[in-house]
């Protein structure tokens, strides 16, 4: 089985993504087809696409771009792979309405085998997450040129403390 070019494209995108998720930083396409050496008409369908699917939020304007809408840790590569994928057909027999394309569709069981098989891949597929996809994180944003951006900190605000006589009561 061969994923089509626009599943890689998609789950590259999605990775390059993932990489930046924790700053909240937006990226450009022209930042993601910059470091992947991809078309940028590639990859505004692409956005597109994963957008309408609720993966991704957009920001329209100068100063736009394009993030994750969910933490990487909750998007499964199998969930990608379907949304990215026209379809599954092994072969001709998958196809609806072709099931008895073949002399010895009845007596066959490779149709069976080859459904399974397809099954086991999506399964691994389903148990990967975007997080789970970049072993180095630090060598893969350099590797594609994301500058390293501090993570988001939130302040903890403290109690002011109480020093001193206590109050008369």
């Amino acid at each position: 089985m061969r994923l089509t070019a626009y599943t890689d494209y998609t789950l590259r995108v999605l990775m390059y993504l993932s990489l930046r998720y924790e700053s909240g930083e937006l990226a450009t396409i022209e930042d993601i087809a910059t470091a992947y050496d991809i078309s940028r008409n590639h990859l505004m369908k692409i956005v597109h696409q994963m957008a309408g699917a609720g993966l991704l939020d957009t920001v329209r304007g100068r100063n736009g771009g394009v993030r994750l809408a969910r933490d990487p840790s909750t998007i499964s590569v199998g969930m990608v792979v379907r949304l990215a994928e026209n379809d599954f057909v092994l072969v001709e027999c998958f196809e609806p309405g072709k099931e008895d394309c073949c002399v010895i569709s009845p007596a066959c069981n490779l149709t069976r085998g080859l459904r399974r098989a397809l099954d086991a891949f999506m399964l691994e597929l389903d148990r990967m997450t975007l997080y789970d996809a970049v072993s180095a994180p630090s060598v893969a944003s350099e590797l594609l040129g994301i500058a390293a951006v501090p993570r988001r900190i939130i302040p903890l605000t403290q109690a002011p403390a109480t020093r001193g006589k206590p109050s008369p009561g």
